[in-house]
């Protein structure tokens, strides 16, 4: 049995977990630039107000001009830090949820009685533990199997044995066919 490391094509996985991530990333960006907007406007209103006693319709006009230079600024630099968080978080929940996806795979394969499924994980992948101690689960399992399909083998063997006795009485036989049947639906 090789085993070939799994390779993921594709970013999204479980696109539910990873927008959750995404977009809160995104609204703690969204605020944190509107909160330094409105800092900004906040303080340098007042400036501008005390100033503007002088010469008020330099200021005035300063202020709208100070005002979208500000929120087109905000908003440029929201765009490009959003950008990079949704990179970074999109690269982070898929070394994350890439595992997790595997696991439920194999887990699912597992269920099907299909023991030759192993967790084969990147190496840049979190859960390395996690996947280190399910390959080791499913190494056991395949194991006690292989030793209890052998037991069955001889138990098989020594049932088919005993039915030929030929001092055996109707009730020992009906004992023998029953836990032959029994063993079989192990």
């Amino acid at each position: 049995m090789s085993r070939v490391p799994f390779k993921r094509s594709s970013m999204f996985i479980n696109k539910a977990i990873q927008a959750r991530f995404i977009g809160g990333a995104l609204l703690m960006i969204l605020l944190s630039g509107l909160c330094s907007a409105l800092l900004i406007f906040w303080i340098t209103g007042g400036d501008l107000q005390a100033q503007s006693q002088s010469a008020h319709a330099n200021i005035a006009n300063s202020w709208e001009r100070l005002g979208l230079s500000i929120l087109i600024s905000n908003v440029v630099s929201m765009i490009i830090a959003g950008a990079i968080a949704m990179y970074v978080v999109l690269h982070a929940t898929h070394k994350i949820v890439g595992p997790l996806y595997r696991f439920e795979k194999n887990c699912q394969q597992i269920g099907e009685d299909n023991l030759d499924a192993y967790v084969s994980l990147r190496e840049t992948d979190q859960l390395q533990g996690l996947g280190l101690a399910f390959t080791n689960m499913v190494d056991k399992l395949r194991t006690r199997k292989r030793t209890q399909q052998a037991l069955v083998v001889k138990i098989n063997t020594q049932l088919e044995q005993l039915k030929h006795d030929q001092d055996l009485t109707e009730h020992q036989l009906n004992a023998l066919n029953e836990l032959t049947r029994l063993v079989k639906q192990l």
